[in-house]
């Protein structure tokens, strides 16, 4: 019952399969014969064979950072990158090594007590021409020279970042920022709102997730591609680790994020993960893609408040009540799509019951439509699909889950919103695509972040109350 543009869009695919390649399909490796630099990937030429002295800053000896280009631990930024603002009381320049283009000024005094992570250090001597005597690294505290950009910032290095973070690609193609290294692929409790664990490299870390991202091959993904799908995936344990719309099912035997929010008729079921798993029940005005499941926990997870999917060895979209589910187009599909149930109301078939005009961030009015019409209908310009989503999932790939949507009086929910855009904390707005984080405060016109969750603000804001109800059990806060 799809229109025909939206028919277009469900092409015929392959059976499933999950690339699990090697993140890098091109360059040399550590180990391999070079006979210059640039021969290597990550690595210097050195003897004629590719090495590697380090990853991440965290490999480097106390007081070097590691140029992650070469594999090689170097000193810092020259002047010593806020080593003397974090270093205490140096004089000037005297918290960072005045050799590499600080003054040396007066002796260093007590540095690193103020530092994070730093540990009080002894105070330098005082140069004798101001330029690079023995007015030195303001004494010993190695750790008091980190800086004190907080996760999501942009960085140049690590030393920017404060105690505990490196500055790593926010992605695959993503500008260096700060971030934190991880232990537990796929999971987003030891991260900040918005990322996951994922291994990129050989370096695991916490990046936005690139769930539903266009690949060919593993390469283009941080964990994994669909093949067939040709989407990005990722590694869950429960449908609460994937965005909503998308369930956690064993492919090949690895539990990975698969995605639900498909058309099929019973005929043309190919962009099913599961090919038989067309849902046709009575109550979908579209057929959905659906898949299999062994409890509620491995279907896709809505907003709390929302009703959720079911299983009965396939998970089962919600029937009925004001947040039923009609069909199966994915958040960002515009226009929305448009028909009557089985009781002659208007309905969308938005894959998670939701829509808005993105733009003017309001709730567009259905358009006029025939019950006894054959195909869907356009929804007026502007209006789109849209999912809720809970902070643990997040949003598939360029959205970003921001509380500031509702589902009933006193309540509040995360919307996906489109997100990463240029624009940062504090930065003028007049759209939630503008703003990196997905979120641009209209009242003040400026770009913010919803902190709820982790109490995390860029450099020169703070994270307040918003005011209104509450998500999640938590009070609602945002950067400004």
């Amino acid at each position: 019952m799809l229109s025909s543009e939206t028919m277009r869009a469900h092409k015929l695919l392959g059976l499933l399969v999950l690339c699990l390649l090697p993140l890098f399909g091109t360059g040399s490796c550590a180990g391999t014969e070079c006979e210059r630099n640039s021969d290597c990937a990550f690595a210097q030429c050195i003897g004629g064979e590719c090495k590697a002295q380090c990853k991440l800053d965290l490999d480097c000896p106390l007081g070097t950072v590691c140029n992650r280009e070469l594999g090689r631990c170097d000193p810092p930024d020259a002047g010593g990158v806020d080593a003397g603002a974090s270093g205490g009381s140096g004089g000037s320049g005297g918290g960072g090594d005045a050799s590499l283009g600080g003054f040396g000024g007066t002796a260093g005094g007590s540095g690193g007590t103020s530092a994070t992570g730093g540990t009080s250090a002894t105070g330098g001597t005082s140069a004798t021409d101001g330029r690079g005597g023995s007015g030195g690294r303001g004494g010993s505290g190695g750790t008091g020279g980190r800086g004190h950009k907080v996760e999501g910032e942009v960085c140049a290095s690590g030393t920017e970042c404060k105690a505990g973070l490196i500055c790593m690609p926010f992605g695959k193609s993503g500008s260096p920022r700060c971030t934190r290294p991880c232990a537990q692929v796929g999971a987003s409790s030891a991260c900040m709102a918005g990322t996951r664990c994922e291994d990129i490299g050989g370096s695991k870390y916490c990046v936005p997730p690139d769930i539903g991202k266009p690949c060919n091959v593993a390469a283009d993904c941080h964990f994994a591609c669909l093949l067939a799908t040709k989407h990005c995936t990722g590694s869950c344990n429960t449908g609460a680790d994937c965005p909503n719309g998308w369930g956690c099912m064993p492919v090949g035997g690895t539990k990975v994020c698969v995605k639900a929010a498909e058309a099929c008729d019973g005929v043309n079921n190919a962009a099913c993960v599961v090919p038989a798993a067309c849902d046709l029940s009575a109550n979908l005005v579209v057929g959905s893609c659906t898949l299999a499941c062994s409890s509620p926990a491995d279907c896709p997870q809505r907003a709390l408040g929302m009703s959720p999917w079911s299983c009965d060895g396939l998970c089962r979209r919600p029937s009925s009540g004001p947040t039923a589910i009609y069909g199966p187009l994915e958040g960002g599909t515009a226009p929305s799509q448009w028909a009557c149930n089985g009781f002659n109301q208007v309905v969308n078939v938005c894959g998670d019951g939701q829509h808005i005009d993105f733009n003017a961030f309001t709730i567009p009015p259905p358009p006029a439509v025939s019950c006894s019409a054959t195909i869907t209908t356009d929804g007026v310009a502007g209006d789109a699909c849209v999912d809720s989503c809970r902070y643990a999932g997040g949003c598939p790939f360029g959205f970003q889950c921001v509380a500031v949507g509702s589902v009933a009086a006193n309540s509040r929910i995360g919307l996906c919103l489109p997100g990463f855009g240029s624009v940062q904390v504090g930065g003028t707005c007049s759209r939630d695509a503008d703003c990196f984080f997905g979120y641009c405060n209209r009242t003040a016109g400026k770009c913010s972040r919803d902190c709820s969750q982790d109490g995390l603000c860029p450099t020169g804001s703070a994270c307040v109350a918003g005011g209104g109800p509450t998500v999640e059990g938590l009070p609602f806060r945002r950067c400004q």
